[in-house]
């Protein structure tokens, strides 16, 4: 699932390609992946909005639209949520209906067109200006939102956000605080959005491996110490991927079809039996929950409780 780097990364590239364009037609053969409204008024209601900014709520992107200069209606704002293997694309694609199903064939050249992880475009906004948003997702898990400003700040996919990862709101008062409380393994803390957003499975491995704490090790037993060196490596790892724009070592792109870098550079995320970048031992990985966890034995030891 696209986590903060992830996600900037799109908001960025789409702040820089569509704001700015209006809205002319919408297609999707997923009507599913509308939660709110229905697919025939969000079709209605989209079109001759112009994309005014794009911003990111943790996993979320929210994009702003109004009516062009000059004309009357309804303000909007649409969340959406690209979920597992969802991610947008800016590019050109043609739509054909053959026996009943449809068949996307892309117009862009380059990674759009020569990458399968692209190629499963399931909603498709035709901008003004012959360029289209395209929204690729291979399981179809993907979400989105349409309503008022006042409706999407009250759903729940924003109200029940915990603290930014990168916002001074995330910081040791706060995080040490919740771990007191609880007496659970430190890395399922991490991953829940109520208490911060933005850090998914990925980073929560990446940022424990930077701040040499065991994914297992119970949140009550780290001290403050430890608790400043977490918060610290969660943004440097963050602020790392970012600069290399994503991690893509399954499903994600970026805006051009284009693959991120950070999982060239990963320490353990996913590299189970390969060495330690940093003492050559072999990466192990545990089930925690129903997620997977990856760390350094060696690195990583469990703090002893006295």
């Amino acid at each position: 699932m696209p986590e903060l780097p992830e996600v900037q990364t799109i908001v960025n590239e789409l702040k820089k390609r569509i704001c700015g364009l209006t809205i002319i037609d919408f297609w999707t053969d997923t009507p599913k992946l509308i939660k709110r409204p229905s697919a025939v008024q969000f079709s209605k209601k989209i079109k001759g909005l112009t994309i005014v900014d794009v911003q990111r709520r943790g996993k979320n992107l929210i994009f702003y639209l109004q009516p062009n200069k000059g004309k009357s209606g309804k303000v909007y704002v649409m969340l959406a949520h690209q979920k597992m293997t969802g991610h947008f694309l800016v590019g050109q694609w043609n739509v054909k209906k053959i026996g009943g199903k449809y068949s996307v064939v892309p117009k862009t050249k380059g990674p759009i067109s020569l990458d399968k992880y692209n190629s499963y475009i399931r909603m498709i906004f035709y901008l003004n200006n012959g360029w289209q948003l395209g929204l690729s997702d291979l399981r179809k898990f993907a979400k989105v939102i349409l309503g008022s400003a006042q409706e999407i700040e009250n759903s729940k996919d924003i109200k029940e956000l915990g603290p930014d990862a990168l916002s001074p709101k995330f910081n040791v008062d706060y995080i040490y605080s919740i771990f007191q409380k609880r007496n659970k393994a430190v890395k399922p803390i991490l991953l829940e959005q109520k208490v911060v957003s933005g850090v998914g499975n990925i980073y929560g491995d990446e940022a424990l491996f930077v701040a040499k704490i065991n994914p297992l090790q119970k949140s009550k037993t780290l001290s403050k110490k430890d608790v400043v060196k977490l918060i610290g490596a969660i943004r440097e790892v963050l602020k790392k991927a970012l600069k290399l724009r994503g991690t893509s070592a399954s499903d994600y792109r970026d805006t051009y079809g284009k693959r991120g870098s950070y999982d060239k550079v990963r320490y353990v995320y996913d590299r189970e039996g390969l060495p330690c970048r940093v003492c050559k031992t072999p990466i192990k990985r545990v089930k925690i929950g129903q997620r997977s966890s990856h760390f350094c034995p060696c690195c990583q030891p469990l703090k002893k409780i006295k």
